[in-house]
């Protein structure tokens, strides 16, 4: 008879606890539609106090704390997804390189969405993401390179003038650089400012799903 009873008991506590999770987990996902991130993550949270492997919930953890712009947050979340090898986990590849794009780590981005594609081909977001970061990849190597290759040029021309210059009689005494001008203080100024804004564009992080300056996409999570 005690064992009936403890049996028992062990069912209601598991029934209440699973009655639990889907409540969190219902008020969690109203909360996120209402765009309330920080009270949906906190009952996201709760949910996987209650039970780790919960993978609805762990996905949920991980969108939160992405629109809260806390990608390190988000990409153990989406990792935590991913591993669980459930119904869920090839959306969260795709949001897990989208984490790691935001965070500013291009090389992991293009894993995962690499792992979103092996795992479903026809994910046209993913294939365009990652398209999106190899053609950036591509193009800033192929700066760095020309950027070398200036640099080279530049050293290789002062090595020429020294040699020049070379058994040249001094410059006669008295005789001065000519001063700088206010324009060509301008001209330098606005040549960093442009300098500036081009190290800016290199890579632009985005802070908002959709906005024209993101050239990467998202799904409706």
């Amino acid at each position: 008879m005690m064992k009936k009873i403890a049996c028992f008991l062990l069912l209601l506590s598991a029934s209440s606890a699973f009655a639990g999770v889907r409540g969190d987990l219902r008020e969690a996902g109203k909360l996120y539609q209402d765009k309330k991130y920080g009270q949906a993550l906190s009952k996201y949270q709760a949910a996987l106090h209650k039970e780790p492997r919960q993978e609805q919930a762990s996905f949920g953890a991980g969108a939160a704390s992405y629109y809260l712009k806390d990608y390190q947050s988000a990409e153990k979340a989406f990792e935590n997804t991913a591993e669980q090898n459930g119904s869920l986990r090839q959306d969260a590849l795709f949001n897990l390189g989208n984490s790691y794009y935001r965070a500013g780590n291009k090389d992991k981005a293009v894993s995962a969405y690499r792992q979103a594609i092996i795992a479903n081909p026809k994910d046209k977001e993913a294939v365009h993401n990652l398209q999106l970061i190899i053609e950036q990849q591509q193009s800033e190597q192929n700066q760095n390179n020309q950027n070398n290759q200036n640099n080279s040029n530049n050293s290789s021309n002062q090595s020429q003038q020294d040699q020049n210059n070379k058994g040249q009689a001094p410059q006669e005494q008295g005789q001065k650089e000519k001063p700088s001008t206010p324009q060509d203080a301008m001209n330098k100024d606005d040549a960093d400012r442009v300098m500036q804004m081009a190290r800016e564009n290199e890579y632009k992080k985005p802070t908002q799903p959709g906005e024209a300056q993101d050239p990467t996409v998202e799904k409706d999570w």
